[in-house]
C-alpha cells in the first residue's frame, strides 16, 4: 500500500468494518466464488448477436419466419417457397438496413449535440467576468 501507515483508530475502524462484512454469509459466498470464468460458446455467441442486431430486427425475423412457414405448409409448392423465402430474405435485408440506418443517424446526431453543448460550454466560459481581463 502506497502511501503513510493507517493509525491505530483507523486499523480499529477496518477491522469492524471487515468482521461485519465476513458475517454477511450470502456476501462472503459471492465474493469468494466471483472468479473469472470463461463465457460458454452460446453466450459469447448471444452476446455478439445481441450487439449486432436491434429489437426490431429480430421481432421481424420471428414475424416473418412464421407468417412464411404458415403460408408454406398450406401451399407447399415448388414456387410458392421460393417466392417466400426471396420475400423473407428481402424483409429480413431491409429490416438490418433499416435498423443500422438508424443507429447510424441516432450517433451523428448524438454527435452533433454533443458538439453543440461543448461549444456552448465553451461560450458560457467565455462570458464568465473573472476570466475576462479589466479594461
Amino acid at each position: 500500500m502506497d502511501g503513510p501507515a493507517l493509525s491505530g483508530w483507523e486499523r480499529r475502524l477496518l477491522e469492524e468494518i471487515e468482521s461485519d462484512l465476513r458475517q454477511d454469509t450470502r456476501l462472503d459466498r459471492k465474493l469468494s466464488t466471483m472468479g473469472a470464468k470463461r463465457p460458454g460458446r452460446v453466450r459469447r455467441v448471444l452476446r455478439a448477436v445481441g450487439r449486432r442486431a436491434t429489437a426490431g430486427v429480430v421481432l421481424t425475423v420471428l414475424v416473418m419466419t412464421a407468417i412464411c412457414l404458415g403460408v408454406g405448409a398450406r401451399t407447399p409448392t415448388t414456387a410458392v417457397l421460393a417466392a417466400l423465402s426471396v420475400v423473407w430474405a428481402a424483409t429480413v435485408a431491409a429490416a438490418v438496413a433499416t435498423s443500422e440506418l438508424l443507429r447510424r443517424r441516432s450517433a451523428s446526431r448524438e454527435g452533433r449535440i454533443e458538439a453543440a453543448e461543448a461549444e456552448e460550454r465553451r461560450e458560457r466560459r467565455e462570458r464568465r467576468p473573472w476570466d475576462r481581463p479589466e479594461a
